[in-house]
């Protein structure tokens, strides 16, 4: 009898890339159980299972075949790893799903089981019949990552290999301390210069962003650091990716500082709401402060709910910086309808008509019904609630299956759009004297 095993096709894979993966050598018609389990920071465990049955030649193929029930149901090739949910086992709630460092890689244990199961009743008692270690990279092979401490910046640079120069661009993280290096080290691996940007919590820099005055010096530090490295095209602008907090900084980014060819906001406002800001004897004030009242009544927190928006479209013009002038400047908005995290659907309203009001035809707008606030690179695990050490417990909203498609899909997107605006971009041929 020839013994069951689990293939993947590649393995190991970028995280970003879809695999194929299937089991053989198994009892024909019968039912099993896939478990997939990873473990993330802070030593947080995520998992998932699926049940399917093999066909009449004792094979389950993820691509073709159908899952009869467990974290998820159909034909889901990747579902052993979107569908993953914190584990029951881990000692706190809220686990996010996170890699500050991007090495080294994320091993996925996938093991088969007889029968339909579920977590709770997988274990040591458990008999599996085989498993594969699954091995995810953020880095391709010869990526670079380098520390940058230079002048008060405090980042993280992903180089692809080759002499370069390559495309640059600056990835700006939400109100979460320090930064996930998973995002530019994809982007190296894509063939980008990508520099991860910390703006709290790690050493040398601010440890709390509560009562934090965030200076737009600092981000333009970042930029020119960037755009002089040896190893950067800066003649073709610089592109920036933020989500949440990061927005409004690249929005006024655009506004005030040069070399920047495109922008990519994701769940974002689009103006400052926790945090002052200066540049250059220039300070915006928050919009509003939180009213802890709007929650879930559970104690979780709705961000969505706890701002008072601008009454008029000229008032919200009023806090908006003007990069809707910008027209040279591309730019690329997602939102989640279903973010409970930030007001991301009335943002977009907004930007759009601020856009079309401008004549700025060079702008893109996606919609994603269910999805919610944390994007993450696609096939990552979906939250619908997290722990913030200022705020306590906040609501992300989404649901888990559109959530991860809208990952993916937008992920695609934001790839195109940023080969178009950077990689594709025509330089301008500098005048002869």
């Amino acid at each position: 009898m020839i013994a069951a095993v689990i293939t993947a096709q590649p393995n190991p894979s970028l995280y970003d890339e879809a695999i194929t993966m299937r089991a053989s050598g198994l009892k024909p018609k019968s039912l099993y159980t896939f478990h997939s389990h990873v473990t993330m920071d802070r030593n947080e465990a995520f998992e998932c299972e699926a049940h399917y049955e093999s066909d009449a030649k004792g094979i389950i193929d993820l691509e073709k075949h159908t899952s009869l029930g467990g974290s998820y149901t159909g034909t889901e090739p990747m579902g052993l790893f979107w569908a993953m949910k914190p584990s029951t086992k881990n000692k706190h709630p809220f686990a996010i799903p996170e890699r500050k460092r991007a090495d080294p890689p994320l091993d996925v244990t996938v093991s088969l089981y007889v029968g339909a199961r579920t977590s709770s009743f997988l274990n040591e008692s458990s008999k599996e019949i085989c498993s594969l270690l699954v091995r995810r990279r953020f880095m391709a092979p010869g990526v670079t990552r380098t520390v940058v401490r230079d002048n008060g910046l405090h980042a993280f640079l992903f180089l692809p290999p080759g002499p370069g120069p390559f495309p640059g661009i600056i990835t700006i993280d939400g109100l979460m301390p320090g930064t996930n290096e998973d995002k530019p080290a994809l982007l190296a691996s894509r063939g980008y210069a990508a520099l991860g940007l910390p703006f709290y919590g790690i050493e040398g820099l601010p440890q709390d962003y509560k009562d934090t005055c965030f200076k737009l010096e600092y981000f333009e530090s970042a930029l020119r650091y960037l755009q002089n490295h040896e190893k950067v095209d800066a003649e073709r602008g610089i592109g920036l990716v933020t989500l949440c907090f990061g927005v409004p900084v690249a929005l006024a980014m655009a506004t005030f500082l040069s070399g920047i060819s495109c922008v990519i906001g994701i769940n974002g406002p689009l103006w400052v709401l926790h945090n002052p800001m200066s540049y250059k004897g220039i300070n915006w004030s928050p919009y509003m402060t939180l009213n802890a009242q709007h929650s879930e009544g559970n104690g979780v927190q709705l961000h969505r709910t706890c701002y008072n928006f601008p009454h008029t479209h000229n008032e919200a013009k009023v806090w908006t910086v003007e990069f809707y002038k910008k027209r040279e400047i591309a730019f690329m908005f997602v939102a989640g309808l279903d973010d409970d995290g930030q007001a991301s659907e009335y943002y977009v309203n907004v930007v759009e008509k601020l856009l079309k009001e401008s004549n700025h035809s060079n702008f893109e707008i996606d919609r994603y019904p269910g999805a919610g606030h944390l994007f993450k690179q696609p096939y990552m695990p979906h939250i619908s609630v997290m722990y913030n050490r200022t705020y306590g417990e906040l609501g992300l909203g989404g649901v888990t299956g559109s959530h991860c498609r809208a990952q993916e899909d937008s992920w695609k997107k934001q790839l195109d759009f940023l080969h178009k605006h950077l990689k594709l971009r025509r330089i301008k041929p500098t005048a002869k004297l």
